[in-house]
């Protein structure tokens, strides 16, 4: 999700023909709208008092008008809060992904008209407010020399290296590793920051054309249990499906309840019950 801010948002005067017969307002794909709408939805007959929304996007980019009558929409990126008033036809407003919104105040007879840059997909949704300011708190940002060093530090803990099933392994293996990341197209890596603090690392590994494994973990123990650990899966999910993979799939220890559950409750199916169990997530 992209880091976005209620600033990002824009009041849209979209063209009006005026005719005595009634007006008319004609929208054109990548013109009078700043994407290419793949869906289009209206809400209507919402009962006085009633609100709408109460999510924000990962990925989608609407226009949002008022067809008919008028309505409120707040908007949150997770520190500040915004209320437009939509109230003509010919006017729109502009909403990039990574936004909180609501709408209510409906007018009656109101008609809230919706373009958007992608089909429905549940996946794109997010739909508790929590998960949204861990989201908008959470940054995945290059694999650089600095979570290099940090990766050597954490993967040192005995019990994050049991947890994670890694190798032993030198520090001129990493630094080797390291060296030749840039020209590897099977092996997606990034570090992750919580509030600006480096936490972790995640990524896809054995990439092909289908498929790619899931690795991660947060390093810094005092971070564990705090809900991050899906945001991460999240993350790592939508880059597969961005990739064109049809399955992201991961190993995990049969001891390692915590992230089994995790991975149960995410939506991830077991395909093999060993000692070391696989999951996959079909996208």
């Amino acid at each position: 999700m992209s880091q976005t801010t209620v600033f990002d948002c824009s009041i849209l005067q979209l063209p009006r023909v005026h005719n005595p017969a009634g007006d008319i307002t004609a929208i054109n794909n990548m013109q009078e709208v700043p994407f290419e709408v793949q869906r289009v939805y209206y809400l209507y007959d919402v009962p006085g008092g009633e609100s709408r929304g109460g999510h924000a996007h990962k990925n989608l980019q609407q226009l949002i008008i008022a067809a008919s009558g008028s309505f409120d929409l707040t908007v949150d990126d997770g520190s500040v809060k915004r209320t437009f008033h939509l109230s003509r036809p010919y006017i729109g407003l502009y909403m990039p992904s990574g936004l909180w919104r609501e709408l209510d105040n409906f007018s009656s007879g109101a008609i809230c008209l919706v373009l958007a840059s992608l089909p429905y997909g549940e996946h794109d949704y997010i739909r508790e407010y929590s998960d949204f300011l861990k989201i908008k708190k959470m940054q995945f940002v290059d694999y650089d020399k600095r979570y290099l060093d940090l990766s050597w530090n954490w993967l040192r803990d005995q019990e994050i290296k049991r947890l994670t099933m890694t190798p032993k392994f030198t520090r001129e293996e990493q630094l080797s590793f390291f060296s030749r990341l840039s020209a590897r197209k099977d092996y997606f890596i990034k570090g992750i920051e919580y509030e600006g603090v480096p936490v972790g690392v995640c990524g896809l590994k054995n990439i092909d054309s289908s498929s790619g494994e899931y690795w991660g973990y947060i390093g810094e123990k005092e971070y564990w249990g705090k809900g991050l650990g899906k945001i991460i899966i999240d993350f790592i999910v939508n880059h597969g499906r961005n990739l064109g993979l049809k399955k992201v799939w991961l190993k995990v220890d049969s001891e390692n309840q915590r992230a089994i559950r995790s991975y149960e409750k995410y939506g991830f199916t077991m395909i093999d019950s060993g000692s070391v169990k696989i999951y996959e997530y079909k996208l």
